[in-house]
């Protein structure tokens, strides 16, 4: 017979994140944790605006570019439905037409975003105890890599959908691990929102859910509500757009771009990419990650990072890649390490934490130079000396 102790006894979460239910933002103040992110935001404020100097303003080969040229031509005034389906990714969108400056105001506010995010970066670790040289060593991977300044400052899209999802990732780690759950439904209205803000996001429900399943639960019985949880915001949204397509007689796909279909010579050329030298250096993020999380006895962390590359492998062969994206895998895994690794709790750990970031920080730019949109990138920051 079930009693009243034998229910709280199975709901009692075996993880506590606060013994009070709410923990310190980081800093502490919040005049200084805007001052962080303004802080942090600074050199990559300097790099768009470096990069306008030295293009002349041409930003036409690049993400921000292409949207600032697509949402200017959006039909405003129009009163047919086909103008909305046009305005996806919405959230992007929208905001793209407040922001003035066109592509370099874009920059800018990616700029922003990333000082943002990397704030929320320091406090996940702050308050998971992680020690200081872990820290430091995460953040400046994270902040010295090419691949990051170059996805915030050059596709507003990328930054915005990146910032949504590597917070949901925090939060989905507070609610499965540490049994948060405003946590947790925060975390699925993150996501949904990287759905908003980048055609990518539209798969990152599914990896979020996959994440769920396999992360280390606070609640053993736990698995399916977590990935429903996580998952519903985006299947909702991504619900109702197919549903708004249908009733206007446009198809299902109408309000996602309505092109969203496989595309067997993006297919053949991925598989031809992914075993040439460059495509193993693309995956070779992934690998570190899947290693590490075996190293550390977490075999299931391991099998999110290969679910979230294949997702954005996917995203491009289906045609929802933005054309001048380029490091999205990449970075998606140093989001993923940063929020999903439990904090290092002996000195072996620690060394085997500090060596991944190292590795990563040294496979960013290796990818880098390697990739031809960011190395063009980087040869016009340069003057044409890279």
């Amino acid at each position: 017979m079930t009693t009243v102790e034998s229910v709280f006894a199975r709901d009692a979460p075996l993880f506590v994140e606060s013994d009070s239910g709410r923990i310190q933002k980081y800093p502490r103040r919040a005049s200084l944790r805007w001052g962080l992110r303004l802080l942090a935001a600074l050199p990559f404020v300097a790099v768009a605006v470096w990069f306008q100097i030295a293009s002349g303003g041409d930003w036409s080969g690049t993400a921000n570019g292409a949207l600032a040229q697509r949402v200017d031509s959006l039909p405003w005034g129009s009163s047919d439905v086909v103008a909305l389906a046009e305005l996806y990714p919405m959230l992007t969108s929208v905001l793209a037409v407040i922001i003035p400056g066109g592509a370099f105001g874009l920059g800018i506010a990616g700029a922003l975003v990333g000082g943002f995010l990397i704030q929320l970066i320091i406090q996940s670790m702050q308050r998971k105890d992680f020690s200081r040289p872990v820290r430091v060593v995460f953040i400046l991977t994270l902040a010295l890599t090419p691949m990051f300044a170059y996805v915030m400052t050059t596709s507003f899209e990328a930054a915005l959908g990146l910032t949504f999802f590597g917070v949901g990732m925090v939060d989905l780690v507070r609610f499965v691990t540490y049994a948060n759950t405003q946590a947790g439904f925060r975390a699925g209205l993150l996501f949904a929102c990287s759905a908003l803000s980048d055609s990518t996001g539209l798969f990152v429900a599914i990896a979020a859910a996959v994440a769920a399943a396999f992360l280390v639960r606070s609640r053993s019985a736990s698995r399916t509500a977590n990935a429903i949880v996580v998952a519903f915001p985006t299947v909702a949204l991504i619900g109702s757009l197919v549903l708004l397509g249908v009733a206007f007689g446009l198809g299902p796909l109408a309000m996602v771009g309505g092109t969203v279909e496989w595309n067997p010579d993006r297919a053949a050329e991925v598989s031809s990419y992914l075993v040439s030298p460059s495509g193993l250096l693309y995956l070779a993020p992934t690998v570190v990650v899947v290693l590490t999380s075996l190293a550390l006895r977490y075999p299931g962390v391991g099998l999110v990072a290969p679910v979230m590359t294949a997702m954005i492998l996917v995203a491009f062969i289906v045609g929802l890649t933005p054309p001048g994206v380029a490091g999205i895998n990449y970075l998606l895994m140093l989001l993923v390490a940063v929020a999903v690794v439990p904090q290092p709790a002996t000195v072996a750990s620690v060394v085997v934490v500090c060596a991944t970031s190292v590795l990563l920080w040294v496979i960013g730019w290796a990818q880098a130079f390697d990739n031809a949109t960011v190395a063009a990138w980087m040869r016009t920051l340069t003057g044409g000396a890279w």
